[in-house]
């Protein structure tokens, strides 16, 4: 009897042992396929024309929202799902979308102060030549 036990026991804990790293591989293939959708989602659905505007508008504030504000994944995209799922989504989603947000910030930032950067330049030149033409005038 103890060894048919001790038989029944050791074939218990084999076949967990077998099926446990199954059902974790399982798990952490949805969990990348979960990520790999929230991914491209948030490349679809982020507005990267606003955040542009936003870093050309708010310069260092613009591009600090974009870190600060986490963008919110479509609730249609989670119905149905398990919550394994739905976690590793919303995480990706949240960190996906704050790099297409501060991305885009960091270009309008960059746009402005080249913007700023070529009319401060474009006064200057226009001062100098009006200050010659008085100059000459004169």
């Amino acid at each position: 009897m103890k060894k048919l036990f001790g038989a029944v026991s050791a074939s218990v804990i084999a076949f967990m042992l077998v099926t446990q790293p199954v059902a974790l591989m399982a798990q952490e293939t949805s969990a990348q396929k979960a990520c790999a959708q929230a991914q491209q989602d948030a490349q679809m659905e982020i507005n990267k024309t606003l955040w542009l505007a936003i870093g050309f508008f708010g310069e260092l504030l613009g591009i600090a929202a974009a870190y600060v504000i986490e963008p919110s994944p479509p609730a249609s995209k989670l119905i149905g799902k398990s919550p394994e799922y739905v976690a590793a989504y919303t995480d990706c989603y949240k960190d996906a979308g704050k790099k297409i947000q501060a991305h885009a910030a960091i270009k309008g930032c960059v746009l402005s102060v080249l913007v700023y950067a070529v009319t401060y330049g474009c006064c200057i030149l226009f001062n100098i030549g009006a200050a010659g033409a008085a100059a000459a005038g004169s």
